[in-house]
C-alpha cells in the first residue's frame, strides 16, 4: 500500500483501530467498509490487521472460498484454524482439506471445537448431507475455538457480497441468520463493493461508506509520486475522480510520458494495461450481479454517451419505457448508475469515459500514435 494511501484513508483506519480497542475491552462492534471496486477496502483492513495485537486476525476472501455449503464449511473452518496457527502461506492449501483439518486435533486445544470439524465430516459422509447444519457449524467453529482458548478473533470478511450465493441453496435461504455477529470473543469487518446490497442486509453492522478522495486528498496522494507539480496534479486529480488506484496508475505513468491525458488514455485503452483491466474486470462484475446482459451492455453504451431521462433511453434502445425502466432498477441496484433529478448518470466515471471511448473504437493492441490519442482527447 502506497505509505500516502495510508495517510489519506487515515481516518478509516482509525475508526477501526478504535473499534479494536473497544473490543480488547469487552464490547466492539462489527464493522462494515462499503465502496466501488478498487477503491482501498481490501489494503485499509489488511493495514489494519498488521496492527491487531490483542486478536488474532483472520483473513477470508470470498472471492477466493467455495460457495456451495459443502465446500464452503471445510474451507471456512480451515482459513480459520491456518490463521489461528499462524501457518506460513506455503501451508495454506492445506488447510481446504477436510482430511488435514482433521488431523489439527492437538494443535487447537479446543476438544468442543474439534467436535465441530467431526461434526462437520459426519454430515458430509451422508448421501444428502444436511447443508444448513454445514454452515452453520462451520459459523459456530470460530467463537467456539475462541472461547476455549480464552482469546479474541477479528475476522475480516473481504467481498463479502459473494455470501449470498449460498442463499441459492433451498436449505439455506438466510445465510446472514447463522451468522451469530454478537459472539462474545468474535469480532467481523466486511468489505463489500454491493453497497445497496449490504446496507439492506448488514442490519447489524456499523456501516461506513468510502468515498472517492478529495481534491486536496488526491493531489497529496499523486504528489508522493510525481512531485510538486500543481498543473500535473490538478489534471490527475480531474481525470482520476479521485478514484486512488487510478490516480496511481496514471500518475506512474506520467512519470514515464510526462503528459497527463496521453498517460491516462494509453492506460485507459491499451489493452492488458491497468486502468483498462480496471474497467473490463468492473463492468463484468456487474453484469454477472445483474441479469438480461444483452439489453444492459446496450443501455450501459447509451449511458455512458450523455445522461438521459427514461424516456430518451427507451427511445435509443427500441424497447418500452417499463421494460427500460425495469433494466434501469437492475443496474442501480448493482451500483453502477444512479438516477438524480431523472437522469441517469455512471456512479464511476472513469468506467463511463472507458466505455464511451472503446464502444466509439478507441481501444488499442499496442499504443496508439499522438494523432489518435489527440482524437480521442477531444472526447474527455
Amino acid at each position: 500500500m502506497n505509505r500516502k494511501e495510508v495517510d489519506v484513508r487515515r481516518n478509516y483506519l482509525d475508526i477501526l483501530d478504535r473499534n479494536m480497542a473497544s473490543f480488547k475491552k469487552g464490547s466492539g462492534k462489527n464493522i462494515a467498509l462499503l465502496g466501488s471496486r478498487k477503491c482501498g477496502k481490501t489494503l485499509i483492513v489488511k493495514e489494519h490487521l498488521k496492527n491487531v495485537k490483542d486478536a488474532v486476525p483472520i483473513y477470508i476472501d470470498f472471492e477466493k472460498i467455495s460457495l456451495n455449503p459443502e465446500n464452503f464449511s471445510v474451507e471456512f473452518v480451515g482459513n480459520i484454524i491456518f490463521h489461528f496457527l499462524k501457518k506460513p502461506p506455503v501451508e495454506y492449501k492445506k488447510y481446504l482439506l477436510l482430511e488435514n483439518l482433521i488431523k489439527s486435533e492437538n494443535e487447537l486445544k479446543s476438544k468442543n471445537s474439534f467436535s465441530l470439524i467431526k461434526t462437520i465430516e459426519n454430515e458430509l459422509l451422508k448421501i444428502k448431507p444436511d447443508q444448513r447444519a454445514l454452515v452453520d457449524t462451520a459459523f459456530k467453529f470460530s467463537e467456539t475455538l475462541a472461547k476455549e482458548n480464552n482469546i479474541k478473533f477479528l475476522i475480516v470478511l473481504d467481498n463479502f457480497e459473494n455470501i449470498f450465493d449460498l442463499n441459492n441453496f433451498s436449505q439455506i435461504k438466510d445465510v446472514l441468520s447463522l451468522l451469530n455477529l454478537e459472539a462474545e470473543n468474535v469480532r467481523y469487518i466486511a468489505t463489500s463493493s454491493a453497497i445497496k446490497q449490504s446496507l439492506a442486509s448488514l442490519k447489524k453492522f456499523e456501516c461506513y461508506e468510502i468515498k472517492n478522495l478529495e481534491r486536496k486528498e488526491s493531489i497529496e496522494l499523486s504528489e508522493s509520486i510525481i512531485g510538486k507539480n500543481d498543473k500535473a496534479n490538478e489534471e490527475i486529480f480531474k481525470l482520476s475522480w479521485g478514484h486512488p488506484l487510478i490516480n496511481i496508475l496514471i500518475s506512474n505513468k506520467y512519470n514515464e510520458i510526462k503528459d497527463v491525458k496521453k498517460a491516462f488514455l494509453i492506460e485507459l485503452l491499451q489493452k492488458d494495461n491497468s486502468i483498462y483491466d480496471y474497467c473490463f474486470d468492473s463492468l463484468n462484475n456487474y453484469y454477472n450481479r445483474a441479469r438480461g446482459q444483452t439489453l444492459l451492455k446496450t443501455i450501459l453504451r447509451v449511458v455512458a454517451n450523455e445522461e438521459l431521462r427514461l424516456s430518451d433511453i427507451a427511445k435509443k434502445i427500441y424497447r418500452s419505457a417499463p421494460v427500460t425502466k425495469s433494466i434501469l432498477e437492475r443496474l442501480m441496484e448493482v451500483d453502477v448508475i444512479y438516477k438524480k433529478d431523472n437522469k441517469f448518470y455512471f456512479t464511476d466515471n472513469v468506467l463511463r469515459v472507458w466505455l464511451k471511448l472503446i464502444s466509439h473504437g478507441y481501444e488499442f493492441d499496442d499504443i496508439p500514435d499522438d494523432k489518435i490519442l489527440n482524437e480521442a482527447m477531444k472526447e474527455l
